[in-house]
């Protein structure tokens, strides 16, 4: 009975190994968002505070974003649409155009052609 009990034990400890990761972990993306001042960076951080984002950090001096975040939750072009919902175009996704000329004038950028 033993036997029967542990090689059962030993099965499920097996077929569980050969189960493909979840990815339940998080990753690190920098990407490009133009933006020129403090209130660009506050507004681009708040755009990325969302679900499944474990933090947001953008530097107006490199216009680079860094984000930690659960990609089973939010994708990455999710997250470049945000931030182009909010204003700011990124290396992906320009920003419509009304929503740009509402940003105060300090944050008008010289916007990007995106290919």
């Amino acid at each position: 009975m033993k036997s029967i009990l542990f090689s059962i034990a030993a099965a499920a400890i097996l077929s569980f190994s050969f189960l493909p990761a979840t990815g339940k972990g998080n990753i690190t993306e920098k990407f490009t968002v133009y933006g020129n001042c403090g209130m660009c960076k506050a507004r681009i951080e708040k755009a990325l505070q969302v679900k499944g984002v474990k933090y947001a950090v953008w530097d107006k001096e490199t216009h680079i974003a860094t984000v930690k975040f659960n990609p089973e939750v939010v994708t990455l072009q999710q997250l470049h649409q945000l931030v182009a919902d909010a204003g700011h175009d990124t290396d992906l996704v320009r920003a419509k155009d009304e929503v740009y000329q509402n940003l105060h004038s300090c944050c008008q950028y010289e916007r990007p052609v995106l290919k």
